[in-house]
This record gives C-alpha cells, structure tokens and sequence, in this order.
C-alpha cells in the first residue's frame, strides 16, 4: 500500500492514512486494482493509523475516524466473496523499560485503532510488520478482547549470523509460540530487511516447528534500491511469480509487501489458479 500510495501522488514522509478522507477516490482505485489482479484480500490503508504514529502528523486525535473511513473504502472495493483486513503496524517505540512507552498508553491506542476497525467491518485484525512480542502480544489479546473474529500476527524479520529475527531479536520460533498461545488465528512474515522471497520458506519451516497455525507469507519484491530519492524493487512480476509459487506448499496465504504491485499479484495468482 505505501508504494502504491507513492506511486500514486503521496509525498515521502506524508501521510498515507489521510487518503482514506482526502483523496478516498485515488485510494479506492489501488483496492480495487489489487483486486481485479485477483487478491482476496484487502488490506486497510490503517497501517499507521495509531496515535503515536498519526502524532508525528500532529493528527493524534484522528485515529479512529481515519481507520473507520479506510475500512470502508477497502470494503467497496472488496465486494463479494473478498475480505478485508484492518491491517495494524508497530507504534514506532518500545514499552517500558526498553523504551518510553507505558504499556497503558500503548493499550488505549490499541483499542482505539482496533475497535474503530471493527466498528467499520474489517473482518479480520493483521498486525503487520512487528518486531517486539511483548507489543504483538497485547495487540492480539486486544483483538480477541474486542471481539476480532480472526487476528493474524505478522512479523519482519532480518538475516543475522544466528539466524532471523526482528530487530527486537525474536525468532521466528519464538514469535510462532507466542501468537499461538496469545490467541492468534494465524502466523507471518511481511517484508524485511536483506530478505529475498526465496528466505521466506526457511522462515515458514520454522514457524511450522514451534506451532500449527496457518501460515502468511508477503515477501518485498526485492529489496529496495535508492534512485533519485525514490525506492525501487527490481523483481518484475515474471521474476517474483515463480518464486511465490515455490512458497504456496508452506503457506495456506501468500501476499506482497512493498514494491508488490497490482501487476505481481495477477502474475502469480495466474499460477497458481
């Protein structure tokens, strides 16, 4: 969604969960790109739609109006027999005493983002991007609290000599143990730093080790590349295609994070069909 977003006219550093009242008709076109591409489902543009993260735009007070508008334009794009997820990103710190922020503050965001989506129709939470577990966790135990009817936990990892982890350090062995005990419907991995599509398996192995939810899958296109202050992916959807297909017998969900246009999508669904 962030680079669709760009590639659709938003500034670098702007505020993308504006679109949703701003420019609802622009954001509506990328849904319902995605979905004639052939996506199931639909994510929120919400995901920073939390009051630490729409504070740095000084719209703090806006977090549950921005996420209600954004489910309900995914939704007419969705139509019939397509879902769509009220997608939930990190907050941008850590709780106490990594960081500065008190786990109080971090729970009314929560509940605030989480239920506004709701409220709009989401039909399902997707924590996307996380790092830490101890945020994943009451994120998911929010969800559940509030009545999700399916939450799914997704986290970036990074290469390292000891294997992948988040930035916090979590393995994917860990963070699979914790979403499943914590409630949540299904496990992920989204993004990445230094990750190409093809890491995303041995990632998935190690989920299957620790837990036996279903699985979801977003690889990047590639890892990005700076030119002229714009991020490029340089996996064309013929490139990215095959290497989606070679993941779907670890995964019950494949999608695309950044860089994965509407074109990547109908590539690889067409391989898949």
């Amino acid at each position: 969604m962030g680079t669709e977003l760009q590639r659709a006219g938003l500034e670098p550093g702007g505020c993308g969960e504006l679109w949703s009242v701003e420019r609802p008709q622009k954001l509506l076109a990328i849904h319902r790109a995605y979905a004639e591409a052939g996506s199931q489902l639909l994510l929120s543009c919400t995901f920073g739609a939390n009051r630490f993260i729409l504070g740095r735009h000084g719209l703090a007070g806006r977090a549950a109006e921005l996420s209600r508008a954004a489910v309900c334009v995914a939704r007419q794009a969705a139509g019939d027999g397509r879902w769509v997820l009220g997608d939930c990103g990190p907050c941008g710190g850590f709780l106490e005493p990594t960081g500065q922020i008190a786990p109080a503050e971090l729970e009314a965001s929560l509940r605030e983002q989480i239920a506004a989506l709701l409220e709009a129709g989401a039909d399902a939470i997707m924590f996307e991007t996380m790092s830490a577990l101890d945020e994943l966790e009451m994120g998911i135990r929010v969800a559940r609290e509030l009545g999700a009817p399916c939450v799914i936990a997704s986290l970036a990892f990074e290469r390292r000599r000891s294997g992948f982890r988040t930035m916090a350090g979590a393995t994917p062995e860990q963070a699979a143990k914790m979403a499943a005990e914590a409630g949540a419907d299904a496990i992920g991995a989204n993004c990445g730093t230094g990750l190409e599509p093809p890491d995303f398996a041995d990632i998935a192995r190690a989920f299957r080790s620790a837990c036996a939810l279903p699985i979801i899958l977003q690889p990047n296109a590639g890892q990005p590349e700076l030119v002229g202050g714009q991020a490029v992916y340089r996996l064309t959807p013929e490139r990215l295609a095959p290497m989606m297909t070679a993941l779907a017998p670890l995964a019950q969900v494949l999608g695309g994070c950044c860089g994965t246009g509407p074109a990547h999508i109908a590539a690889f669904a067409k391989q898949l069909a």
